[in-house]
């Protein structure tokens, strides 16, 4: 599984810092998309198991048209901070010309528009930071301290950028599973070269994992899904452009956790793919192509942004009116909501951290949504179990999973219900609870939908 090169480019940024105040050039306007709200919510019923179940509210949304607030999605606008400006410009007109500056403003485009329809969403970065670290006298950074993220006992910046971007996926990557996301999607722009000169192209395309439980069910559909959203809304530019469709292939951010037996292509390293990996779908999408000036040119405008955003708000609606089976879990305590923004810890090591049960609970209020687009079946389960660890959050389920004593209710399309989750919490050494439903003895984990993690004790 290969570890793709980080695109760190320090000459590129010494370039650079001297054209920070080039304007781009007005880009005539594309079209906008109009808001949608959500209705009113339906008056609660009493399920045959005495649950009282709310009903779906309804809305026009095209995302998720049933409760278009029980979904959440990351956005991952690629690259940022001073040290990882992405492609940088390969026409060298400032600044706002990178790659990074370029994925910020789509990102930002496309949280405006799910947000205008009530749809959760959680951001890896707003503005042009890092999260692992951005501090290095040497190039005029000043930014965060380093922190060692991924747990590999190495922080900082070297000469090939590796140890610096390996922590700051670990840290993307965290955040969307502590806040339980449906789906990541990170937003990049290519710039094909050969031999070392930018070929002068436009095009998209959008990258996937194949090798998750749910990476040909789930993550093949929402790249095949916002691959299409994309390229459809850009069809009408006055210039020439390609397709280039959806490909399996494992980029550090979207690529499935390390196990037993993987190997590297380089000797003794055991950090070509994450250690904690992504626990919902995710897809890396080349929106358009840097190189080419006019590409550009659109790419760095505000109608060319929302054009592409609203291009993968397209692809999203694709992809959540045909993913069946799904749920959000609510634990109904400080910080156990699902599509909150992490806060992020002190210290010099992991970031985002699972929410803490109070230690004399023994039990948790906690909701329950059908997030999905058909009716959950009947005799669903809640199974759970506690493990041991200083990280986090668990990167797999315990190997102990018990049910609990808990009624599920098949709920239709958006619907929820409140359940008390009987839970002991451990004492002694910090250990952390994997929760997750199941139909037969397949866990909606396997279907994509992160666990609810919960933890006995704050950060290690």
């Amino acid at each position: 599984m290969p570890f793709p090169v980080p695109r760190v480019i320090v000459a590129a940024i010494l370039l650079l810092l001297t054209a920070c105040g080039s304007t781009p050039p007005p880009v005539p306007s594309l079209p906008a998309s109009s808001r949608t709200d959500a209705s009113p919510a339906a008056t609660p019923t009493a399920s045959a198991g005495g649950s009282v179940i709310v009903p779906a509210p309804g809305s026009s949304s095209e995302v998720y048209r049933p409760n278009p607030s029980a979904i959440t999605v990351a956005i991952d606008p690629g690259h940022g901070g001073c040290l990882d400006w992405g492609v940088p410009d390969p026409s060298q007109r400032g600044i706002a010309y990178s790659e990074k500056a370029m994925t910020l403003g789509i990102g930002l485009q496309l949280r405006k528009l799910l947000e205008a329809q009530r749809i959760g969403v959680v951001m890896t970065r707003d503005e042009d930071v890092a999260l692992a670290g951005d501090r290095d006298a040497a190039h005029g950074c000043d930014g965060p301290p380093w922190r060692d993220v991924d747990g590999d006992g190495k922080a900082g910046f070297e000469q090939t950028g590796r140890i610096r971007t390996r922590d700051e996926l670990q840290a993307r990557i965290d955040l969307a599973n502590v806040a339980r996301a449906d789906v990541l999607v990170s937003i990049h722009i290519n710039s094909p070269t050969e031999n070392g000169v930018p070929v002068k192209v436009a095009f998209s395309e959008t990258y996937y994992d194949d090798e998750t439980p749910w990476g040909v069910d789930r993550s093949d559909r929402l790249a095949e899904a916002v691959q299409h959203g994309v390229a459809s809304a850009l069809r009408h530019v006055s210039y020439d452009r390609q397709d280039r469709g959806v490909e399996a292939r494992a980029f550090y951010l979207i690529a499935r956790q390390w196990a037993k037996g993987d190997s590297c292509t380089t000797a003794g390293d055991t950090w070509c793919v994450p250690h904690r990996g992504l626990q919902e779908p995710g897809v890396l999408s080349e929106v358009g192509s840097i190189s080419l000036k006019a590409e550009q040119n659109m790419l760095v405008s505000e109608a060319g942004q929302h054009t592409i955003a609203q291009g993968i708000v397209d692809g999203l609606a694709t992809f959540f009116a045909d993913r069946d089976l799904a749920v959000r879990y609510d634990a109904l305590i400080p910080g156990g909501a699902a599509g909150q923004q992490p806060a992020a810890a002190g210290g010099d090591g992991p970031l985002y951290w699972a929410a803490v049960v109070p230690r004399d609970a023994t039990s948790v209020p906690l909701r329950l949504t059908n997030s999905g687009s058909a009716p959950w079946p009947a005799e669903l389960r809640l199974l759970a179990g506690w493990q041991a660890s200083d990280q986090p959050y668990l990167a797999a389920a315990p190997d102990d999973l018990r049910p609990l004593d808990v009624t599920v209710p098949a709920l239709a399309p958006g619907e929820s219900v409140e359940v008390t989750l009987p839970l002991t919490v451990p004492d002694g050494a910090r250990q952390l609870s994997w929760i997750t439903l199941a139909s037969g003895s397949t866990p909606f984990t396997e279907h994509g939908s992160p666990a609810l993690q919960l933890a006995n004790t704050a950060n290690r």
